[in-house]
């Protein structure tokens, strides 16, 4: 059981000395405050600064292989398999250098909030210690690891002849990376809805990064209808990733009274991007502030299960992302057709690709929505058959990865998935 007195005070006794023992300088009374405000995460240790400054994110291991995913099937379809060596290398500079000294940027901004999350002692992020002089330290440590993974970056590029794809690489991430925590940044006190908007498909840009990366050197045609559709197909997915992530972590800044009514931490009116989801998870919030009775954390809870409305903001990122995997699927799957008769086929393919994503968010059941997964994936083949593939099974492998992570994370409570992307057992 997760919640309850026994386990809140063996939190509470864990989190206040674990972080020490395993290393953590956040540990302390930091520490126990964590334990036993997140109802027991306090026992799974958060990393120590070393292991931290090796590896910043170490929960981003899925969207690494979006690069390699992207590399493979843009190459099975145009058949260029040459650029591995040249993938390899660019990739690895993104996602070990590059991309790991943005997360640092990112926790170093966010280390206060970090700090008071209900989820902190799960999560890896910066670990500053319970001191002053411990918080300076490890901030600065940070910041000088981060400049020397970019320069690292620099100086593999400069070996192996890629300086200029690397120097591209940069500069697309901590542009993107700028604007979002631009947008995102406290001392902008008025958020409009249009802010929230904003912020929502900034976090899709990353991915276009990562993809176009791998489409290019598989051998994809900047211009050709593969690439747009599948760039296009990327954008969505993030976005849709990342606000159901958002989703469920708004759930954690909840606490539930005995009549089942939630009620919003003050931590969550620093975070409106969050907070904006949780009308659409439809668990009643008093937002009148947190009563002494409002006891039971609320980021356990499998609040996607049964679904949501179609208009949720995950959703209609879901539809887009259907959509535009549907033409992306036929598209890779080396079509012969052309013409009149290629535009036809996207536009079937599209027609099939969106009716799957709006079955699928219309499932209230996870049976139910693993069911359309699966059963929907030769929907998109046939499809796909109009623009005479050479690949057939190519047409359904964006729609299926699109529709296989929906169905993961509307399963699954924020406690869940953060333990899950850590690959940490209870």
């Amino acid at each position: 059981m997760w919640f309850g007195q026994a386990d809140s005070k063996r939190a509470t006794a864990v989190g206040g000395v674990g972080g020490d023992a395993a290393g953590d300088p956040a540990g302390g009374v930091a520490g126990g405050g964590r334990g036993a405000a997140a109802g027991g995460l306090g026992r799974h240790a958060a990393p120590g600064l070393t292991a931290y400054l090796l590896v910043p994110r170490r929960d981003a291991w899925g969207k690494a292989l979006m690069a390699p995913a992207c590399f493979v099937a843009a190459a099975c379809s145009t058949g260029h398999f040459g650029g591995w060596a040249r993938f390899t290398v660019l990739w690895l500079v993104l996602e070990l250098l590059i991309y790991q000294a943005r997360y640092q940027w990112n926790d170093i901004v966010g280390v206060d909030s970090d700090l008071r999350h209900p989820e902190a002692g799960a999560r890896s992020r910066l670990p500053v210690g319970s001191t002053p002089q411990a918080r300076r330290r490890s901030i600065g440590l940070s910041w000088l690891t981060a400049a020397a993974r970019i320069l690292a970056a620099l100086l593999i590029g400069w070996l192996t002849g890629l300086t200029g794809q690397v120097l591209v690489l940069a500069a697309a991430v901590f542009a993107i990376a700028g604007s979002y925590e631009l947008l995102r940044a406290s001392r902008y006190r008025h958020w409009t809805s249009v802010r929230v908007v904003a912020v929502w498909l900034a976090v899709g840009l990353g991915y276009l990064v990562r993809g176009g990366l791998g489409l290019s050197l598989g051998g994809l045609a900047a211009g050709s209808a593969a690439m747009v559709a599948t760039l296009v197909c990327l954008g969505a997915f993030g976005i849709m990733f990342v606000l159901l992530t958002w989703a469920l972590e708004a759930t954690s800044y909840c606490t539930a009274d005995d009549d089942g009514r939630w009620h919003a931490r003050p931590e969550l009116a620093a975070k409106p991007h969050l907070a904006a989801l949780l009308r659409h998870v439809g668990e009643p919030l008093d937002g009148a502030g947190l009563p002494p009775g409002a006891s039971r954390y609320c980021g356990g809870d499998r609040v996607l299960r049964g679904g949501s409305r179609l208009s949720a903001p995950w959703n209609l990122a879901l539809l887009a992302a259907s959509a535009s995997g549907g033409v992306s699927g036929a598209a890779l799957a080396r079509p012969h057709a052309a013409g009149g008769a290629a535009a036809v086929a996207w536009i079937v393919a599209a027609v099939a690709g969106l009716a799957g994503g709006i079955v699928l968010a219309w499932r209230r059941s996870s049976r139910g929505r693993w069911t359309v997964a699966a059963g929907w994936f030769p929907v998109l083949v046939a499809a796909g058959l109009l623009a005479r593939p050479g690949l057939p099974v190519l047409a359904g492998l964006p729609w299926l990865v699109v529709a296989g992570l929906y169905c993961m994370f509307c399963s699954w409570s924020y406690r869940e998935l953060v333990t899950a992307s850590l690959g940490r057992q209870r």
